[in-house]
């Protein structure tokens, strides 16, 4: 978790978001349980760096400057992005309580894929975040899943996803996060080849015939 994390910001009057941009600072909102919103707003290398970090998931500490003598323990709610250059344009923040249960997205992650894969078939993803309910202190970084025994056909559904003490899984248990399936382009060769069978037999039941286009074009003699 990356709680040891710290971002400091400011106050900022709500609006203007294209401005500030220009001006080299990111909008954000603060919001939580019995604070309302606090618009603020962080310099793009204070944010770079804290991003670089690793604080796009977990918790982090946050200061204000006209404000806090210390840190609030908050968390990333929303990243948006430009559409063509990913540019973060806006972010918000929640602040947690500590002694209460909130629900977040956890990335699930693979061991084992070398020897799943080996030679015989590709992973097709379905599901590649699952949603959990826990203490703000025991947000995992990840869900790990040991793949290594699957064969062609086998999938991996939510409920075969293992989960930290004091972590409770909400994404339904019978979606499929993950299948073993044969790789496509085997399936494209074979398809081709089909097709090539399909066109020589077509040529062979309907040979050219020559004579007759030739005498259709030549004229009689007067």
């Amino acid at each position: 978790m990356s709680e040891d994390i710290v971002l400091t910001a400011s106050l900022r009057d709500p609006g203007y978001p294209r401005r500030l941009r220009q001006q080299g600072y990111i909008p954000m909102v603060l919001y939580g349980r019995d604070l309302g919103n606090l618009h603020l707003q962080v310099s793009e290398s204070e944010l770079e760096r804290v991003m670089t970090l690793g604080a796009q998931r977990g918790l982090l500490q946050l200061r204000v400057d006209e404000l806090d003598e210390e840190e609030r323990v908050v968390m990333v709610r929303e990243i948006q992005r430009d559409p063509v250059e990913r540019d973060i344009l806006h972010m918000d923040l929640y602040q947690v309580d500590l002694t209460e249960n909130l629900t977040t997205t956890v990335p699930v992650y693979f061991e084992g894929e070398e020897e799943a894969t080996a030679g015989i078939g590709v992973l097709q993803h379905e599901v590649r975040e699952l949603e959990v309910e826990c203490l703000p202190v025991n947000i995992p970084d990840y869900l790990l899943v040991d793949i290594s025994h699957l064969t062609l056909g086998d999938s991996i559904t939510v409920a075969d996803v293992p989960s930290p003490e004091g972590v409770e899984i909400l994404t339904d248990p019978t979606d499929i996060v993950v299948t073993l399936v044969q790789p496509r382009m085997e399936e494209e060769e074979e398809d081709e080849e089909e097709e090539e069978i399909d066109l020589d037999e077509d040529m062979a039941r309907e040979p050219e015939v020559i004579g007759e286009e030739q005498e259709e074009e030549e004229e009689p003699e007067a």
